[in-house]
């Protein structure tokens, strides 16, 4: 049984470090978590070297915390995934996209997948409002709110159903800004809002938006390439304990 749990680890560690260099070679090294996948990988692969050097009692115990730790993994995924396909109730006030990286040539493709799903919304829904969100960061060329305007301007929504909010620079800047926008836009109390942003990240703007005071609120995701929504699945884990912690 050693042997297997041994085999079985390594295989993950192999699994994991290929799968790594696959993300590293398509979105680069910028950030930290790109070396997630093959950190993990590696350090599987010696944790399965070392164990064949461990006595029982520290082998049952690392088991148990690999166990322990894919447990709690599993539980906060199922959460996540369980929103990422839902969806978003029909008459919608108002829609929020979510912003993320504009380049010189336009929207990310993540960006323009959730641009995208907010057309499809818009067109569905003709008195539906959209607010695009994002500040300029210092490698983009705009803001994320206007490159997401000029965008949905593009594919033929009306300027005038469009609201910019370029100051934020993560979800909670997002979300609370744009909490203000809508309530200096109308008296109407029930107002009804869409979620817009990747598939991964509905769950944490969902929970988000409901700890700063939305009341009527769903979501619709987009998403870009499907072999980095491993990638993307697994980075909110850790964004959703954060703000579990954050906004307890």
């Amino acid at each position: 049984m050693n042997e297997l749990i041994r085999k079985i680890l390594m295989y993950i560690g192999i699994l994991f470090l290929v799968y790594g260099l696959i993300v590293i070679s398509l979105i680069g090294t910028g950030g930290v978590f790109n070396f997630f996948f093959p950190v993990s990988g590696a350090i599987l692969i010696a944790l399965s070297f070392l164990m064949a050097f461990m006595d029982q009692k520290m082998f049952t115990i690392i088991c148990a915390v690999l166990i322990g730790v894919f447990i709690i993994f599993a539980a906060v995924e199922s959460m996540i995934i369980s929103h990422s396909f839902k969806e978003p109730a029909k008459g919608a006030d108002y829609v929020i996209v979510l912003g993320s990286q504009i380049r010189n040539d336009g929207p990310s493709i993540d960006y323009q997948a959730r641009l995208d799903k907010a057309y499809e919304y818009l067109i569905d829904n003709p008195d539906t409002k959209v607010i695009t969100t994002g500040a300029k960061g210092d490698n983009e060329p705009i803001s994320e709110a206007q490159g997401g305007k000029d965008y949905l301007l593009k594919k033929g929504i009306d300027s005038s159903r469009i609201i910019v909010e370029d100051q934020s620079y993560n979800t909670l800047q997002n979300l609370n800004n744009s909490k203000r926008i809508i309530e200096n836009d109308t008296d109407k109390k029930d107002v009804k809002v869409v979620i817009v942003s990747a598939i991964y990240h509905l769950y944490r703007a969902s929970y988000i938006a409901d700890k700063i005071g939305f009341k009527n609120i769903s979501s619709a995701g987009g998403h870009g390439l499907w072999v980095l929504l491993p990638q993307y699945f697994t980075r909110e884990f850790f964004g959703m304990v954060k703000e579990w912690i954050v906004l307890r």
